[in-house]
């Protein structure tokens, strides 16, 4: 019998409990399905292919109209949720025209008759070119009988569900071999059970059930968990807090007798992987995933290099040039063919480089030249961008011997360990988010029998319930602050809160990070804070830590410039929009709602950074409906917009204080201040822990408006739609004064770093002070 496994990694576990020399044989679901289907007179086109093909199938007018951008790498790093919705349509063997628009709205329509198009011109492509790949599969695919009834039995570990394809494929081989299915049933995994039933097996959730499709054989099952784990939960206010609770709880976990190999530290997002290498100076842990290729000096040469030939005048381009890349100029403007790749590449990489990089570099390179010589020649920039595309996708193996084995969820499946530790299980994050749903909607999702985001949730509910119910102590840990929620799949956990002091764990930190020498951690200097009205950013950051202060409003040095799209864009889109729809009088919720989406289509046609963007300002606008449906409520209580986006200077004897507020509203002779929040706020926390004690935004603000008369002040929770008031306003607003009185009466200062170290993860000037995390 040959046992077809989801992962590699079960293969090798599934080997280890034999001692015998004669093992059986095991392959990956993904291999089997690889020689169970045959293209006949076509080859698999390789990502870099479909990526070329799919930008040449974009090249017609109304394409546009899906804000996509074609310039090559932007085309390239945003192809991926074209490709994604074509792929999850073809395995579930669905046409886009088969999909129900009747109750869509006319834009929508129109974004699935270009993508129709799109599809069927880098259909023509492939069919051109002799090719096909995961989207025209389903199609072309002829069952390959001789290699299944070689087979004679298989039996699959299934660990999650199929698609409508991979189904096909099943029915499929039971002509020609005995199919067995091994595979959990569990109120998350409902469709297998489904599925099963419709083949004529009756299943028992909570149970791992044993069944041969053809019926020949009795069906087994058995008790699915033996076991209750204990549960440990620990929240922290900074993911770099995290890396600390993993290593404490392998240490527990250690002295409870747990052997190291049989623990497991789950990452819900694979790039905290970086952060836990920093610290793992002992080796300890093993990475499944290994190290990418992204992190290899000669991904950062090349990276750096495009930089500078995009951003010519930015000088952080052109210093990490100088650094990494100190050799004669290169000219990424003129094309270059396959012939002349080797010795161009060969530029960026050095003698000191560590051979396993190097090695694997050369290997693509090889590959990546058959591939440049059946397409016209390219730009050099876009035949680096696109070589850096495939590179970023190969990892060198973790080979340090380390026993804690470190790995993302999909790879954990099927896996059981005695110990478990999930790491950063926040809600932006669990359940992940996909990116097939930026075409078709839930409701459209649900009319065509596609899998729903509930189905998706589930999917993943099932990989976490695996894992936990499969072990004896789980320690969770997430993020709570401000932007930063828990995920509600701990809400269906029984778990045990841990509330350990977070300055033990960030002294832990510290402790292991490396310093920078000669750098210099305070400043004296006498100094008038009034000299310029002072705003409450500018006093939090002097709280929080006074050499902060000293770097940004004394030196006026700029932050370094994010390079990249953040939740700080959204927030900036969203205040624009109630900006622009409030300067105008309420009239009504339509009259709100179409003032909003008018300024939203401007700053789509004028600012929008990716398909990505797109979709979460869709979601906002969505969003906004609820919340003019409350101011709606508003108006017609007797509210009136006061002012928007104004700005404030008061002096009170010589304290000089100066801000933006978002809002005021007015009712009779009453005013509500308000200050927009589109993050997510943790509100229990923030009142439990006075919002904190350097945050006085509200009462600073209350200060500013002390003239109006009687004020209320409101942070606007944008997400809930609801405003959240300070409990503690009144003792704040007398703590802020003491502060603001005795910074009037100092005049010599020492601006030093502070001894709070979890407000040194993501300052920018933490190398300025000696701090390198």
């Amino acid at each position: 019998m040959t046992e077809i496994f989801s992962t590699a990694r079960q293969i090798r576990e599934f080997y280890e409990i034999f001692s015998q020399t004669l093992l059986p044989k095991a392959i990956t679901i993904s291999d089997f399905e690889l020689k169970a289907w045959y293209v006949p007179k076509r080859t698999l086109a390789d990502e870099d292919t479909r990526a070329l093909l799919m930008r040449e199938a974009s090249a017609f007018e109304n394409f546009k109209k899906l804000k996509i951008p074609r310039e090559f790498m932007a085309f390239l790093q945003n192809s991926e949720y074209i490709f994604r919705f074509f792929e999850e349509l073809a395995n579930e063997e669905k046409e886009l025209d088969e999909l129900d628009l009747n109750d869509t709205y006319a834009e929508f329509g129109e974004h699935i008759s270009i993508l129709q198009e799109l599809f069927t011109r880098y259909c023509t492509l492939l069919d051109k070119n002799f090719l096909y790949d995961s989207i025209t599969l389903p199609k072309l695919a002829h069952i390959n009988s001789s290699y299944l009834s070689s087979l004679g039995e298989i039996r699959i570990h299934l660990e999650g569900y199929l698609s409508a394809f991979e189904l096909r494929l099943l029915r499929e081989a039971k002509k020609f071999c005995d199919v067995y299915i091994q595979t959990p049933i569990t109120a998350y995994n409902k469709k297998v059970k489904k599925w099963l039933e419709e083949e004529g097996i009756t299943t028992s959730f909570g149970t791992l059930v044993q069944c041969c499709l053809s019926g020949a054989e009795p069906i087994k099952e058995m008790k699915l968990y033996n076991k209750t784990p204990k549960i440990f939960y620990q929240s922290f206010s900074s993911v770099f807090l995290e890396s600390a609770f993993v290593f404490e709880k392998i240490d527990m976990m250690v002295n409870l007798g747990i052997a190291p190999q049989n623990i497991a530290v789950i990452l819900p997002n694979e790039r905290f992987a970086s952060i836990l290498k920093e610290f793992d100076r002992l080796n300890n842990l093993n990475f499944a995933m290994g190290f990418g290729m992204r992190e290899s000096l000669f991904f950062k040469r090349v990276q750096a290099v495009l930089k500078k030939y995009a951003e010519d005048d930015e000088i952080e381009h052109q210093k990490r040039v100088e650094r990494l890349y100190n050799d004669t100029y290169v000219d990424l403007s003129k094309k270059i063919t396959a012939t002349e790749i080797e010795s161009k590449f060969k530029l960026f990489i050095k003698d000191d480089d560590p051979k396993e990089q190097t090695d694997i570099v050369l290997e693509e390179l090889f590959l990546f030249k058959k591939f440049l010589q059946n397409v016209e020649s390219l730009l050099f920039s876009d035949v680096l961008q696109l070589f850096l595309k495939r590179l970023q996708n190969r990892a060198l193996d973790d080979n340090r011997g380390g026993k804690v084995t470190v790995m993302g969820v999909l790879e954990s499946r099927g896996a059981k360990y005695e110990g478990v530790i999930i790491v950063g299980f926040n809600d932006d994050v669990v359940p992940k988010r996909s990116n097939k749903d930026l075409f078709i909607s839930s409701d459209l999702r649900a009319k065509c029998a596609l899998p729903s985001i509930e189905d998706r949730e589930n999917l993943q509910r099932f990989f976490y319930d695996r894992l936990i119910n499969n072990a004896s102590i789980v320690a969770i840990s997430a993020v709570e602050n401000e932007d930063k929620l828990p995920s509600r799949f701990l809400k269906t956990l029984q778990f045990e809160k841990l509330n350990y002091d977070e300055k033990s764990y960030s002294d832990i930190i510290i402790k292991n990070t490396r310093q920078i020498k000669n750098a210099t951690k305070s400043f004296h200097l006498s100094y008038n804070f009034f000299e310029k009205p002072l705003s409450a950013t500018a006093l939090k950051t002097y709280l929080e830590c006074s050499l902060k202060y000293f770097f940004r409003y004394i030196k006026h040095y700029e932050e370094p410039k994010r390079l990249k799209y953040d939740t700080r864009d959204m927030g900036s889109f969203v205040h624009n929009i109630l900006h622009g729809v409030f300067s105008e009088p309420i009239i009504s919720i339509e009259q709100m709602t179409k003032r909003a989406r008018e300024i939203a289509k401007w700053a789509k046609e004028n600012y929008c950074k990716s398909a990505l963007w797109e979709l979460e300002a869709d979601i906002w606008l969505n969003k906004l409906e609820v919340i003019f449906a409350k101011e709606m409520r508003r108006y017609e209580e007797g509210w009136r917009v006061f002012k928007l986006e104004e700005w404030f200077e008061r002096d009170f004897g010589g304290i000089r204080l100066a801000g933006k507020i978002d809002r005021i509203d007015r009712f009779n002779d009453e005013y509500l201040i308000l200050d927009y929040k589109t993050g997510k706020i943790n509100t229990q926390k923030r009142l439990e822990k006075a919002i904190s004690a350097s945050d006085f935004q509200l009462e600073f603000y209350a200060f500013l408006c002390t003239d109006l008369g009687k004020i209320k002040t409101a942070f606007y929770d944008l997400n809930e739609v609801k405003f959240v008031e300070d409990n503690f306003f009144d003792e704040k607003k007398v703590r802020l004064w003491e502060h603001l009185s005795a910074l009037k009466g100092k005049k010599e200062f020492t601006f030093e770093a502070c001894e709070d170290k979890k407000q040194c993860f993501f300052c920018p000037y933490k190398m300025l002070c000696g701090v390198r995390i």
